[in-house]
């Protein structure tokens, strides 16, 4: 018995040397795993904040309707369920404020368009861009930087080399000299900015931005805009092209603007 015994205690002291052994690997493992599942989840963690706005290309603009913020597809909207990044480093978040860069914390207001091409379109029908830029503004040249807008005292020298006098003539990286046109824009490293006008149809009042001033026609009124359409009082655009365009209550559209000077 002892002989068939002794064979039985050797399997059992190897069995639970074995399992000893696989314990202590299991161990080792999971703490393998656990350790590299926190620095996973650290990691992730500190790239958290860059991963929380989502690029959607698909997306046309932002608004604000009834203290709810939505995305604009077309003629859809659908609510923002999350941060979103457009074009020009521009992050809109779901509870309707937006920032350009690491600029200011801005709020959309109600009925408000942010476009993802940059251009925030006023109810008023008026359009501006969110993005730091300098302008003609009925004949005074403008700084806007986050928003906020200072009229230029001193003359701009732009990375390109162009220079603005606050009397709103210029001189071109070539070397050539111009006056800027109400409504031009450039960014701040001299790039210029296409110009937009806009034609909107509000309470059933025509108003047209052109060239950066709004105008209010009256009845039975005619304007003509610098893509070459003809704006009437009461809400038809006739294009350049011969076709015409009959605008909804409520509704603006962006028209080129003042072609460059230069």
């Amino acid at each position: 018995m002892k002989s068939t015994e002794f064979p039985n205690r050797v399997k059992k002291n190897a069995f639970m040397v074995a399992t000893s052994r696989a314990g202590s690997s299991v161990k080792l493992n999971m703490n393998r795993i656990a350790c590299v599942l926190f620095c996973v989840g650290f990691l992730s963690g500190i790239g958290a904040p860059s991963l929380q706005a989502q690029a959607d290309n698909s997306v046309d603009g932002v608004t604000v309707k009834s203290d709810a913020v939505y995305c604009m597809r077309g003629g859809q909207l659908d609510a923002l369920t999350d941060d979103l990044k457009l074009p020009f480093d521009i992050v809109v978040s779901t509870n309707g404020c937006f920032k350009v860069g690491k600029g200011r914390e801005r709020k959309l207001e109600e009925g408000q368009v942010l476009r993802r091409d940059g251009w925030l379109l006023n109810r008023d029908g008026s359009a501006w861009p969110v993005f730091d830029y300098v302008a003609l503004k009925e004949g005074k040249v403008i700084v806007v930087r986050d928003g906020q807008a200072e009229t230029l005292t001193k003359t701009m020298t732009f990375p390109n080399h162009l220079r603005i006098v606050p009397d709103g003539s210029c001189v071109y990286p070539d070397g050539s000299s111009a006056r800027l046109v109400d409504g031009q824009l450039f960014q701040l490293d001299g790039a210029s900015v296409p110009a937009k006008d806009t034609v909107t149809l509000e309470n059933g009042r025509m108003v047209v931005q052109k060239s950066g001033k709004l105008i209010t026609l009256k009845p039975s009124e005619i304007v003509g805009m610098n893509d070459g359409s003809r704006v009437q009082w009461d809400g038809t655009i006739r294009n350049r092209d011969g076709t015409v365009t009959q605008l909804r209550e409520g509704q603006t559209v962006l028209v080129d603007g003042p072609a460059p000077a230069h």
